[in-house]
């Protein structure tokens, strides 16, 4: 036997009472050490997890957890060292389950891992440019075999946080000639639909909806509507892409949810982060030689994601595009980043634009 009859109660100094054992639990009251602990590590640090007992409290072993995935286990209460660069970032559940004469008890602590490496600022030069529906609230754009395809917003109100100023045009998705600017093919949805960003993947056409926690597949040739498939949460839709095999989808967060393509449902969760901590508002996506290129609404810019751990790599401003664009009342932000493989280069605009650059970005 132990020298106490233990169940350990695992907390941040707040103890856990069971009525069959309350004077047992009062005299060995256990917590996480959080002189041991951060708050925030970033990805290159260790972190060290051990308990604070009482003096003489004996314990057996103690298992610790990240998300529910194990990490590693101590026997007794020796101090568990673990390195966070084999997590991906975000915050992170602690977990420490205490064994001690065949009594478990367990508690949870928060920490939050963040990106070791400040971005590279990249610079960019304008290669040609080119005419774009001003009328077109363009939500996502994606080439295929030399044509661009466009989904666009209706610019009542919103889409992409709701603070759209556009009151022109219809939530879309078409064909585009990006050399003229000339709509090949076109099919308009109903009003009360808010198209958002668009990708293709295994010869179909996605196309997300901003509020109505549902996603699109188009016929490619037609542009027919063919499915609907419900978003594996109650999220909005923001932008799209896929890397050959699952589609990544922004949500107005930090967060880029990587789903399915058949059933839309979950398969993983990247949480995109500097080293001064989450990156909000990702929106409209990309998939580039094994990184996320994304606009963050708002801004005149586009980052650069390691879908591997959600490190933000690079940046690119594009400020001074706006002020080569047409002023009009409906003129609203920067938004649609599209790449084309033929001419490996990156075409870019914004909602009710007339004007679509094709970029090359100097790394």
């Amino acid at each position: 036997m132990k020298k106490y009859n233990l169940l350990v109660a695992l907390s941040l100094g707040i103890a856990f009472i069971s009525c069959s054992n309350k004077k047992n639990l009062e005299k060995n009251v256990i917590s996480i050490d959080t002189t041991q602990l951060k708050r925030t590590y970033s990805a290159n640090e260790e972190a060290k997890f051990t308990l604070k007992t009482v003096e003489n409290a004996e314990i057996d072993s103690v298992a610790y957890f990240l998300d529910n995935k194990k990490i590693g286990s101590v026997k007794n209460n020796d101090v568990l060292k673990y390195a966070l660069n084999q997590e991906k970032l975000g915050k992170k559940e602690v977990k420490a389950i205490a064994y001690a004469d065949n009594n478990t008890r367990e508690f949870d602590y928060t920490i939050e891992i963040v990106s070791a490496f400040n971005p590279i600022e990249y610079d960019y030069k304008i290669i040609k440019t080119y005419p774009h529906d001003q009328n077109a609230y363009t939500q996502g754009l994606e080439f295929h075999k030399g044509i661009l395809y466009e989904s666009t917003g209706n610019g009542e109100g919103g889409g992409s946080t709701g603070k759209g100023t556009g009151k022109k045009g219809k939530s879309s998705v078409r064909k585009v000639d990006y050399k003229t600017g000339k709509v090949i093919q076109i099919n308009e949805l109903d009003d009360i639909i808010f198209g958002e960003g668009c990708t293709i993947l295994n010869n179909k056409l996605y196309q997300l909806t901003y509020l109505n926690k549902e996603a699109f597949t188009y016929n490619l040739e037609t542009l027919a509507k063919e499915e609907t498939l419900k978003y594996f949460a109650d999220v909005e839709g923001w932008g799209l892409t896929n890397d050959g095999e699952f589609l990544y989808m922004s949500v107005g967060s930090e967060k880029i949810y990587k789903v399915n393509p058949k059933t839309f449902e979950l398969v993983d969760t990247i949480s995109v982060y500097s080293p001064k901590g989450a990156l909000p508002y990702i929106n409209e996506l990309e998939w580039v030689d094994g990184k996320i290129y994304a606009n963050v609404y708002g801004y005149n810019s586009i980052v650069i994601i390691d879908p591997k751990t959600g490190a933000l790599e690079g940046l690119i401003n594009f400020n001074d595009l706006l002020n080569l664009t047409t002023y009009h009342d409906d003129r609203d932000v920067f938004n649609g980043v599209a790449y084309n493989p033929e001419t490996k280069t990156f075409f870019v605009t914004g909602k009710n634009w007339d004007k679509l650059f094709e970029i090359q970005i100097i790394k």
